[in-house]
């Protein structure tokens, strides 16, 4: 109880000292956004329909596994579909469309996850300026929608339709502005929204919970909201060796909060050791040593769909029993009626 007491006393004093950089950084973001809410700073409207797929904290809010899902739902609705993302942490610059000869360094981990997934299908584009990358990536042919990564806060763009995406367990009202919290915007930016998502939901959720978030969220913004889970599907095979999944693991992680991740393996398997690295970690030989020697009969290794298509390149690995865990997101309820207001307001849809 007493170190209870200290540890908030701890954060309490270090939001004070915080307080004069967080008004700062507040007041800029403030009078950025006031720029393009009045027309000082420009904006570009796109015929094409634009998705923007964001959130106002930074972190791990569930944004790829959105972005996966749309895919497959405009895959199936027969649209020319494109991803945008910035690239977070690729070692090139400027606009380019993945190829087969891209990897994770050239255009970043979830293009580069997307590439894997749906090269030959889907467009994959990253660009720092997602104005000029956007029409790049157009054909202006039949039903066209670029889904736009971390896009919330790309005021440059006016999206079509805007989706910020918040945690169950950290949910944006509750939070406070960068530095002292993990908010990027002022919360009263989700009123640019039209769909509010709470991710990473226990799927135990009930009714009068969800009424209560939504009370809280529609605080802010009049926006649809709408619950989500993470669905944990079965193991596959990272290579085609045939080498039967133990029971046994070592669990790899490259993400801002592997502890779903972690908690799920341990639901179902003896986890020997659990390695999380920082987000967007780029995996070296010495890692790969350092994987291996905790390897051994009986013991596999599990990691991430997004740390696959990394851990893929390293030959190395092809002699043990490697799987990754994939994904997708499962919404606790209402689920057509999200995806027929979502299909209602494209542009131009021609079914």
């Amino acid at each position: 109880m007493i170190s209870l007491i200290c540890m908030m006393s701890l954060l309490l004093l270090w939001q004070i000292l915080l307080f004069p950089i967080t008004l700062l950084y507040a007041g800029v973001v403030k009078l950025r956004n006031w720029f393009y809410d009045i027309g000082l700073s420009r904006s570009t409207r796109f015929d094409a329909n634009v998705i923007a797929v964001g959130n106002l904290a930074i972190g791990g809010t569930g944004k790829s596994p959105m972005v996966d899902y749309l895919i497959h739902h405009f895959l199936g609705k027969q649209f020319e579909v494109s991803t945008l993302s910035r690239g977070f942490g690729r070692q090139t610059y400027g606009f380019r469309i993945a190829t087969n000869h891209d990897t994770a360094d050239s255009i970043g981990d979830e293009p580069y996850m997307y590439w894997r997934k749906y090269g030959g299908i889907v467009k994959v584009g990253v660009a720092e300026d997602r104005e000029l990358a956007i029409p790049q990536l157009l054909t202006g042919e039949g039903n066209e929608v670029v889904l736009m990564d971390d896009g919330f806060q790309h005021r440059r763009v006016i999206p079509t339709i805007s989706m910020v995406l918040t945690t169950f367990s950290n949910p944006f009202y509750d939070d406070y502005i960068l530095p002292s919290g993990r908010l990027r915007e002022h919360r009263a930016g989700v009123k640019r929204a039209d769909f509010v998502i709470v991710t990473k939901c226990p799927e135990w959720l009930s009714e009068a919970e969800q009424v209560r978030i939504k009370d809280r969220i529609h605080e802010f913004t009049d926006a649809a909201v709408y619950f989500t889970s993470i669905e944990y599907l079965q193991p596959q095979p990272v290579f085609s060796n045939e080498l039967m999944l133990s029971n046994r693991l070592v669990a790899i992680s490259g993400m801002s909060d592997s502890a779903p991740f972690e908690k799920k393996l341990r639901q179902n398997y003896n986890v020997l050791l659990s390695h999380s690295y920082r987000d967007h970690h780029r995996y070296n030989a010495q890692d790969i040593r350092d994987i291996v020697r905790e390897l051994g009969d009986g013991i596999s290794l599990m990691v991430t769909e997004k740390d696959m298509v990394k851990l893929k390149e390293f030959k190395t690995l092809e002699q043990f029993s490697c799987y990754y865990l994939p994904i997708k997101v499962k919404f606790l309820r209402d689920e057509t009626l999200f995806l027929s207001q979502l299909d209602s307001m494209l542009k131009n849809y021609v079914q």
